[in-house]
């Protein structure tokens, strides 16, 4: 064999031996592989499956909402191809421990539209459950109660006007006659596992804000004035179970100022425990991971300059201090 020869051989076994060597896996900073930008999207925890969800939203103001479905495991993003519900955001989702599937119900579509239907995560694909139903509304919330075993509904916009009604969903939606706080949209409400007591605090209606506080336990209480605490809506909050604490971050206040308090909710008092971490912000998703024990955050909308802008940086809530997990500026 000359050297020549050689030389192609020895080349052409190194050239099958690189095509041959596994490629590395993609990197969860990379900004091609996570989430647009966006604001008034789905977050939500899936034990079952040790997953985050993220679906849907906006990236602009009046701008097309999306339909993608996404998916935080294992310290990275991956865009799943699934069919599941039509482009919308602020919709009201929640996590259904008896049936063992993330629920999300209603929204706010393309062209204005506001949805009644019923959607249903588990793990791998979505699946209709209900394709109308009597509960039409976006900028709502539902949330399960594990001592009863059903969906509770609240408040929204249904396209014509703000609601104060009291849903509950245990295989269809019915109405509750039990008097209910006043009619909003833009609240918040998580559920408190311990106490079994769902909390909800502010919202927006369209002569005004609260700043009112209520507890749900088979009836509605009123623990909190209006004057005890500041208003705010569009903000989120979760319930903590490893330190049993319901916790609340950004939303805006009356004079339309966009907030970046971390707060918590106890007594029917709210109580600031840190100024540092995301930017001030509203209409971003927050959720609790029950097997890190940690809070999730991701995106949301920012004002600058009499501009809104999409935020697409995620953050980790330790119960303690933010940590930054990407920027914004690697999902622009």
């Amino acid at each position: 064999m000359n050297k020549s020869t050689t030389t192609f051989f020895y080349t052409l076994l190194l050239s099958l031996a690189l095509f041959l060597l596994p490629l590395p896996e993609t990197n969860a900073q990379d900004a091609n592989n996570n989430p647009e930008a966006r604001w008034g999207h789905v977050l939500i925890h899936d034990p079952v499956n040790n997953q985050i969800l993220l679906f849907g939203g906006t990236t602009q103001r009046g701008g097309v909402y999306l339909s993608d479905t996404w998916i935080w495991k294992k310290d990275k993003w991956s865009k799943l191809s699934v069919t599941g519900p039509e482009p919308r955001g602020f919709c009201a989702v929640t996590f259904h421990e008896e049936r063992k599937t993330v629920i999300l119900h209603g929204g706010r579509g393309n062209e204005g539209v506001t949805y009644s239907d019923l959607w249903e995560w588990n793990g791998e694909n979505w699946n209709q459950l209900e394709k109308e139903s009597k509960y039409k509304a976006d900028h709502h919330q539902i949330v399960y109660l594990s001592g009863q075993k059903i969906i509770l509904g609240f408040g929204g916009w249904n396209g014509t006007e703000v609601l104060g009604d009291t849903w509950n969903w245990s295989g269809d939606w019915q109405k509750l006659d039990t008097p209910s706080p006043p009619r909003r949209a833009s609240h918040s409400v998580t559920y408190d596992r311990d106490r079994q007591k769902v909390i909800l605090y502010g919202g927006l209606w369209i002569n005004g804000q609260y700043a009112d506080i209520w507890e749900f336990d088979g009836k509605w209480s009123q623990v909190g004035g209006p004057y005890e605490n500041s208003s705010l809506d569009h903000y989120s909050m979760i319930y903590d179970s490893e330190r049993k604490q319901v916790v609340g971050f950004g939303g805006k206040n009356y004079r339309y100022n966009f907030q970046k308090n971390t707060f918590k909710i106890d007594g029917g008092k709210v109580s600031t425990i840190a100024n540092e971490g995301p930017s001030a912000r509203h209409s971003f998703g927050f959720t609790f991971d029950r097997s890190s024990k940690e809070g999730f955050l991701f995106g949301g909308k920012e004002y600058v300059d009499g501009e809104q802008l999409p935020l697409g940086d995620f953050w980790k809530w330790d119960g303690e201090k933010w940590l930054q997990i990407m920027s914004t500026q690697e999902n622009r």
